[in-house]
């Protein structure tokens, strides 16, 4: 039986509700941890440079309030493919182990990036403190990191990864196995995917110092519209452009100045 079949045959309940609700839960997280200050846990200012705590501590606050965040902006891009998940798995007699492994594996993925971009800070930092040049050009990183943000999403990688997003169906279709193996492996391909589509734009969230709800709202929407709807096709050019004429514009006065 083929996985449109399975998909037809078996209804099941429509997890959509809950991942709303866990997106909701996860924004009311996020705007009490910016009223309280306490969002600086995510900032990676926090984690580098804070001796006072225990440093893997420190990284799992860091990977804590990044996890909150990735429900907040990434669970409603994924909705479709949950559902679309559900549907297929509730054909097993015991589709919970396998769903709960296609979940862990999208966020492990997700966490791994948060602290690979950590990583790469932590460089940048250190690059800025040991050149004068750099410290006097700050602004400069932030432009760059709006430039490359940019011109990612004008990529054939960027545009295959939307493109598979947007056909949870034949995702499905290709890496589907029972069991919680094939979970792993479903929720996998689709969080790298969902990485492909989205790293370079949450790498703009990291540079902005993970502070900013305007922010997190704007590329929220972007993704989710990019990913889930056929005009969001039609938006990516428009990101693009702008993102790369922000970078521009941010980096000249400092450049000439």
């Amino acid at each position: 039986m083929s996985v449109a079949d399975q998909v037809q045959t078996r209804p099941t309940r429509d997890p959509a509700l809950a991942l709303w609700i866990v997106a909701g839960a996860c924004w009311l997280a996020m705007v009490g941890l910016l009223v309280t200050a306490d969002i600086n846990i995510a900032n990676h200012d926090v984690v580098i440079e804070q001796s006072h705590l225990w440093l893997p501590l420190r990284l799992l606050a860091f990977s804590g309030a990044w996890l909150v965040m990735i429900g907040a902006m990434m669970l409603p891009s994924t909705v479709p493919m949950v559902r679309m998940f559900w549907a297929v798995s509730a054909r097993q007699p015991h589709p919970a182990p396998a769903r709960t492994a296609f979940m862990a594996s999208y966020l492990l993925v997700w966490v791994g990036f948060a602290l690979t971009a950590l990583a790469g800070d932590t460089t940048v930092h250190w690059t800025v403190h040991h050149s004068e040049w750099l410290r006097d050009r700050e602004p400069l990183i932030l432009a760059a990191t709006l430039t490359l943000a940019g011109v990612y999403q004008l990529t054939p990688l960027k545009d295959a990864c939307l493109r598979a997003c947007r056909s949870p169906l034949s995702m499905v279709g290709q890496h589907y196995r029972s069991g919680a193996g094939g979970g792993w492996r479903v929720g996998f391909a689709h969080a790298l995917n969902c990485l492909g589509c989205c790293w370079a734009l949450m790498l703009v969230m990291f540079a902005t110092g993970v502070g900013s709800l305007l922010w997190m709202l704007g590329l929220t929407a972007v993704m989710v519209a990019e990913k889930t709807t056929r005009p969001g096709a039609r938006l990516v050019r428009p990101v693009a452009l702008g993102f790369i004429a922000a970078g521009v514009l941010l980096a000249l006065p400092v450049l000439l100045g």
